[in-house]
C-alpha cells in the first residue's frame, strides 16, 4: 500500500502485488472509504487469501488492511523505519551542532561529516587518515565520529540506539529489535511517571535529566514504533520470513508515475492518467529475432 500524486496534484492510493509486482489498484483518492469500497468488491474468500500487506507508517493503512484481510500479516517497510530514525538522529545532531560557533572545529565536526554518523561504526575507516580541510588536520572517519560524540553524551546514546536498531533490522534479528524497542518503551513509561510525579509535587519546569530526555528528537519516532498498534507490525519488518517483502517495487512504480506526469505536463483527467499509467507499466518491447537471417546474394 502507498500513495502517489496523480492528476491535479492529488494523492491517489496505489496497491501492487507483493510477489509479481503488478498493479492491483490505483484509486482517485486515498481515504479509507475509497480503499474499502474497492476491496469489498472481492469476496471474503478471495480477501482471506491475502497473507501479507506491506505499508509505510501511515496510520490508517494498517487498520484498513486488518479489516479487509482477516488472515493478513501487516509489515511496516524497513526503509521507512530506518529513514524515520535517521531523520530524528539528524535533527538531534543539528541541535547539538548549533551549540557551537559556526567556524569552529566542533561545529564542522557535526556539519561537514554528517554522513559518517549514519554509517555502521564497524565499517568506518580506522586505518588511513586523510586530510580534512574543514578540520585542518588529518583524521580517519572513525576518529571524526568518536571526537564528535565525545562532545555530547546524549548524542552518543542516540547514536548507539539507532545503530542497534539498524543492525537488528538489516540482519533480520527480531529478538534484538524487540528487546531494544521494549526496553525503550519501558524507560519511556518510567519517564512519564517521573514527569507526572514531579508535576504533582513541584509543578513548573522539569529537572534537567527529565528535560533532556523529553527534548530528544528520537523520542517521537521511537514512541511511534513502540505503540501497541505498531509494535507487532514493526517486528515483522525484521522477521526473516518476510524479508523478501518491501515497498521498494511500489516506490519504483511511483517514480515512473512521477516521470509520466512530468513528461505529459500533468493530466487533469484521472481516468486518462490511469489508462496511460497502465499502458506504460504493461508495455513490453518486442524481442528482436535472434535467428540470423541468411543474406541471399
Amino acid at each position: 500500500f502507498d500513495e502517489v500524486r496523480t492528476n491535479d496534484n492529488q494523492l491517489s492510493f496505489i496497491c501492487i502485488d507483493a510477489v509479481k509486482h503488478t498493479l492491483v489498484a490505483l484509486l482517485p483518492g486515498k481515504s479509507s472509504y475509497d480503499i474499502e469500497k474497492f476491496f469489498n468488491g472481492f469476496s471474503l474468500a478471495q480477501r482471506a487469501r491475502v497473507k501479507t500487506v506491506t505499508t509505510d507508517l501511515n496510520a490508517y493503512y494498517s487498520s484498513v488492511a486488518e479489516r479487509l484481510f482477516p488472515n493478513t500479516e501487516i509489515i511496516i517497510d524497513r526503509f521507512h523505519i530506518i529513514k524515520m530514525i535517521n531523520q530524528a538522529f539528524n535533527h538531534e545532531r543539528v541541535k547539538k551542532m548549533k551549540l557551537f560557533t559556526k567556524p569552529s572545529v566542533e561545529y564542522n565536526l557535526f556539519k561537514c561529516h554528517w554522513r559518517l554518523f549514519l554509517l555502521d561504526p564497524a565499517k568506518l575507516n580506522n586505518e588511513h587518515p586523510r586530510y580534512r580541510r574543514q578540520l585542518k588536520c588529518s583524521m580517519t572517519d572513525a576518529q571524526i565520529v568518536s571526537e564528535a560524540l565525545e562532545l555530547s553524551e546524549e548524542l552518543l546514546l542516540s547514536h548507539n540506539v539507532i545503530h542497534k536498531l539498524h543492525r537488528a533490522i538489516i540482519c533480520n534479528d527480531v529478538l534484538t529489535l524487540a528487546r531494544c524497542l521494549r526496553a525503550f518503551k519501558q524507560s519511556f513509561k518510567q519517564v512519564s511517571v517521573q514527569k507526572a510525579q514531579w508535576t504533582k509535587k513541584h509543578g513548573g519546569a522539569y529537572p534537567k535529566n527529565i528535560k533532556n530526555i523529553d527534548n530528544n528528537h528520537l523520542i517521537q519516532p521511537l514512541n511511534t514504533l513502540t505503540t501497541d498498534k505498531n509494535l507487532a507490525h514493526v517486528l515483522n519488518a525484521a522477521n526473516p520470513k518476510f524479508a523478501k517483502y518491501s515497498n521498494g517495487p511500489i516506490e519504483g512504480i511511483n517514480r515512473k508515475i512521477k516521470l509520466l506526469r512530468r513528461l505529459s505536463f500533468g493530466m487533469p483527467n484521472f481516468t486518462n492518467m490511469k489508462k496511460r499509467i497502465i499502458l506504460w507499466l504493461n508495455f513490453k518491447p518486442k524481442k528482436k529475432n535472434s535467428k540470423k537471417i541468411a543474406l541471399i546474394s
